[in-house]
C-alpha cells in the first residue's frame, strides 16, 4: 500500500496533476512538487496547497505521507512551478521525485 502511494505521487508530480486528500481533519487539494524524506527520516510531500475559498491558505506545505488519507490523483493539471520552490530543498535528506 505504501509503495503504491509513493509510485502514484511520483506519477502525479511527473504529469503535474493535482492531488486531493484528507489531512489532519481537513480536505486538501495540492500541486505536488517534491517527494522525499526529511531530516527526521519521514516520507513527505512538498506541495503548494490551493484553496478557492481562502487565498491565505495558498502556500507551501510539507505533508507526511503516513498521515494522508483518501488520496486521489485528479485529472486537472497545473502548468508552472510556484514561487519559492527549491528543487534542492535543504529540509530533504533524500529526494524520490521532483519537478
Amino acid at each position: 500500500m505504501y509503495s503504491y502511494l509513493l509510485e502514484e505521487l511520483s506519477k502525479a508530480i511527473g504529469a503535474r496533476l493535482l492531488i486531493s486528500f484528507d489531512y489532519e481533519g481537513e480536505s486538501h487539494t495540492v500541486e505536488p512538487h517534491l517527494l522525499g524524506q526529511n531530516q527526521q527520516h519521514k516520507d513527505c510531500l512538498l506541495a503548494w496547497r490551493i484553496s478557492k475559498e481562502d487565498q491565505h491558505k495558498q502556500t507551501w506545505h510539507c505533508y507526511y505521507l503516513n498521515q494522508m488519507q483518501n488520496t486521489k490523483i485528479l485529472d486537472e493539471r497545473f502548468s508552472r512551478k510556484r514561487p519559492g520552490y527549491d528543487p534542492y530543498d535543504s529540509t530533504m535528506t533524500r529526494v524520490y521525485y521532483r519537478i
